[in-house]
């Protein structure tokens, strides 16, 4: 049951409550936000420096991308570049050969065209001696 006015050992409570909050305030209150607000101020810190040095990163990736295309596509030039002479090159020497082989070609049918006119004449006068044979065979008389 309540009791008006209270008597000495509540407000011996309340004293000691205040008491013991000071020094609970004194020994660990202040010194724990203290500490907490010294860990956040470095966890924040620390996180500022991290994005930093993560859109750093992300800055000298882009860099090192960009440069790597432009060295692709530098290479992919030079290589089309290279690719072209060497077809320039190459049609160059095919017609270089397939005129000097038409050459010999021409050479060489000229030689056999003068060969083979030159082996039918004996052919030809035999030819005719042998039909005027064969005439004389069959008919029996001279053609």
């Amino acid at each position: 049951m309540i009791k008006l006015p209270p008597d000495w050992t509540f407000v011996a409570q309340i004293i000691c409550f205040v008491v013991f909050w000071q020094i609970m305030r004194w020994a660990l209150f202040t010194p724990v936000q203290r500490a907490l607000a010294t860990r956040a101020a470095r966890t924040t810190g620390d996180r500022a420096r991290a994005d930093a040095l993560r859109a750093d990163a992300a800055t000298l990736a882009a860099n090192v991308e960009a440069q790597l295309a432009e060295g692709r596509r530098a290479g992919a030039r030079q290589a089309d570049e290279i690719r072209r002479r060497a077809e320039t090159e190459e049609q160059a020497t095919l017609a270089r050969y397939r005129d000097q082989a038409l050459a010999v070609l021409e050479r060489e049918r000229a030689t056999t065209d003068a060969q083979v006119a030159a082996a039918r004449a004996p052919l030809r006068g035999e030819a005719d001696r042998l039909a005027a044979s064969v005439v004389t065979k069959v008919l029996g008389r001279p053609a």
